[in-house]
């Protein structure tokens, strides 16, 4: 009797996943949630409002209720909660148009020819290049922000509870984790700087808080000179993971000038263990960076302590436990070593004669 095949669960599992973003990808492009919100939940008003055929607007239907983003009772179809808020066109919270941007398969099933020929791909530029930008495709920002509260009170930082800190950001993303210091530090200031087609993602936050005076937003680039020994912290975050070593460090570098003298950073980026098994789904992510990128890649916890010290910090070190945070500090350079002694030692073995 032949055996019956093992270990075939995951290639299962991605068959299965497949068909499921398949069938969620036609939703969101057919406007499958928007009609059934605009009360077509029925079957035959919903082919009414669409022009489909009953038998193929009943499979997708069924199959979505399978998912669990529908809820299919004896006479009409029901949206999910997580469909009611995120997949109606519209809405504020509305994400269709990112995920479709992110299930590109015309774009990812090239993945094969970026191996082969080690260079980004013209759709998938283009498509990140329209990826939607507005502020509700973005982050929660109060959950993001309550993630990274305890970051701030785990990192040992020597600044009075009222001092009048200078904090800058390299990026909208370093910008709202930032947030946090503002809050924690009632008279510190902050400087975002990024392209100024990201500032509104970030602008209702800060309003949202009360914080527009102590923000400004600055557009520039990340290597654009900027005030020297103006900043007690700079946060960079999520800038490094699509440029070349070399950027990271003219970056990073870059930081290191705005610092005053014992002004820290803190570094955030998608970290590989020294062996790159992970953590978590950061090589499945690194993917985009093989179809988006030319020189970019999945650097290791090693290589940012690296990068960091190549452009002038001291007392490199991450974060607790975490795998992704790393922090540094713009110090004096360590004296040299005493000079060696140019006296002979005391014992000096007799040379060796050979008879």
């Amino acid at each position: 009797m032949p055996r019956p095949l093992a270990g075939r669960t995951l290639l299962d599992e991605l068959t299965t996943a497949a068909r499921r973003v398949a069938a969620v990808k036609a939703a969101l492009e057919l406007e499958v949630f928007t009609h059934i919100a605009n009360d077509n939940r029925s079957l035959p008003a919903f082919c009414r409002a669409t022009g489909f055929s009953e038998r193929a607007a009943r499979l997708l239907l069924d199959a979505l209720s399978n998912i669990g983003l529908l809820a299919r009772s004896e006479f009409e179809y029901t949206l999910s909660p997580t469909a009611e808020t995120f997949l109606v066109k519209g809405k504020k919270e509305y994400l269709g148009d990112v995920l479709l941007a992110q299930w590109a398969w015309d774009a990812r099933g090239q993945t094969a020819r970026a191996v082969r020929g080690n260079k980004p791909l013209n759709a998938w530029l283009e498509l990140n290049r329209h990826l939607p930008r507005a502020p509700q495709t973005w982050y929660d920002a109060p959950a993001a922000q309550q993630e990274f509260a305890a970051v701030w009170e785990q990192i040992a930082f020597e600044f009075a509870p009222h001092a009048p800190l200078n904090l800058l950001a390299f990026g909208i993303e370093a910008g709202l984790r930032a947030l946090g210091l503002l809050q924690k530090f009632p008279r510190a200031k902050l400087l975002i700087l990024d392209h100024i087609a990201q500032f509104p993602r970030l602008r209702p936050v800060v309003e949202a808080l009360q914080l527009q005076k102590r923000v400004e937003f600055q557009e520039g680039e990340w290597l654009a000179p900027l005030s020297e020994d103006a900043y007690d912290l700079a946060l960079v975050d999520t800038l490094t993971e699509t440029r070349s070593i070399e950027e990271n460090i003219g970056i990073l570098h870059n930081a290191h000038e705005a610092l005053k003298m014992g002004g820290w950073i803190l570094l955030r980026a998608a970290m590989e263990e020294d062996d790159r098994r992970g953590p978590g789904l950061v090589p499945l992510w690194a993917l985009d960076l093989l179809l988006s990128t030319v020189e970019a890649d999945v650097y290791t916890r090693t290589e940012y302590r690296g990068m960091l010290e190549a452009a002038g910090f001291f007392a490199v070190q991450p974060v607790g436990e975490r795998l992704n945070l790393w922090t540094a500090r713009r110090l004096p350079p360590p004296p040299p070593p005493p000079p060696v002694a140019d006296v002979a030692p005391d014992f000096i073995p007799d040379p060796i004669v050979f008879s």
